[in-house]
């Protein structure tokens, strides 16, 4: 599928480190491919990027310094010591694939489900700052597959 980068995501030499990982269970022998080489080479864009030094060396990063982790996971409150490092992010910062040189190959999704609401690009800071849980929860629901078919 591709090889773990020094900002420790998988990167595809053909479509970067934007997808999603999926699993098939099956019942069939396969035969797996050969691991890919490691193409990062002497690169380090991801590490010198990062807002918050999270990358701490090449395949390594601290998760209680990313702001994805902050802004995805962390039920507490931001730490104030990084407040300044981060920017309008709602939910996460992606600077480590922005700069990677491999990102220049992805696309963007033809999936309707995973483009924006406009519900959403049309809200204003306030509406952002006093968001309830069921506006969140209306705007944040993906269809199930089965209410597609």
């Amino acid at each position: 599928m591709g090889w773990i980068g020094k900002n420790s995501n998988l990167i595809n030499p053909k479509n970067g480190s934007y997808f999603f990982i999926a699993e098939l269970i099956l019942d069939l022998e396969l035969e797996p491919d050969a691991p890919i080489k490691d193409y990062c080479g002497t690169c380090t864009r991801c590490i010198d990027a990062c807002p918050t030094d999270a990358i701490i060396k090449p395949y390594v990063v601290d998760g209680s310094k990313c702001i994805s982790y902050f802004t995805i996971e962390l039920r507490d409150a931001l730490p104030a010591a990084l407040m300044n490092n981060f920017d309008n992010w709602a939910f996460g910062c992606d600077i480590c694939q922005e700069v990677c040189p491999w990102n220049r190959f992805s696309k963007p999704t033809a999936e309707p489900d995973f483009y924006p609401k406009k519900e959403i690009l049309e809200m204003n800071t306030e509406e952002w700052n006093e968001i309830s849980e069921d506006v969140f929860k209306k705007y944040s629901t993906i269809p199930s597959q089965s209410s597609r078919l």
